[in-house]
């Protein structure tokens, strides 16, 4: 694991990135209007304009409620 430095804030943080697995930040949508981002890391906060926790956890809530409605169209 690389200890990468956001370009824009300065944050430290660990990237997990592989050949065979991408990282986190792959997964979360890039929200700065700059869309040439090759060769630059920006932290979660900055990649997402400060919304990285609300992202999170709208996803979690989406993922929660579709394993909900495929339960209950699975009872019988």
């Amino acid at each position: 694991m690389q200890t990468l430095v956001c370009e824009k804030c300065g944050t430290q943080l660990k990237c997990g990135s592989t050949k065979d697995r991408s990282c986190w930040c792959m997964n979360l949508p890039n929200m700065t209007g700059n869309f040439v981002l090759a060769d630059s890391f920006l932290c979660t906060d900055c990649l997402t304009a400060g919304q990285a926790k609300a992202i999170t956890r709208q996803k979690k809530k989406q993922k929660a409620q579709r394993h909900v409605e495929r339960d209950f169209r699975s009872a019988p």
